[in-house]
């Protein structure tokens, strides 16, 4: 049950290693984004037992830094997209 949590952010870390693989850098880029996003969310409304291994550090502290790295992996990916001409 433990593992739950963990192997759900695990399989969108590996749709966006798949789509980096494929040459889609940013798409997969913007998926890890959404993975860390699952990650905040999951350690936000999940206990401290139930989260397993997504609880790191107090859960103040694991949900900014799970929100603040996946926002900035999606701003990274939205401020590079190419402008249109």
């Amino acid at each position: 049950m433990r593992a739950i949590p963990i192997a759900v952010v695990l399989a969108v870390v590996v749709v966006a290693l798949v789509l980096i693989s494929l040459a889609h850098w940013r798409r997969g880029a913007f998926t890890l984004g959404l993975a860390m996003g699952v990650a905040g969310t999951l350690r936000w409304v999940l206990s401290e037992r139930s989260a397993g291994v997504l609880a790191v550090r107090g859960r103040r502290f694991d949900v900014l830094f799970y929100y603040g790295c996946g926002l900035g992996l999606v701003l990274l990916t939205v401020a590079s997209l190419p402008v249109p001409e």
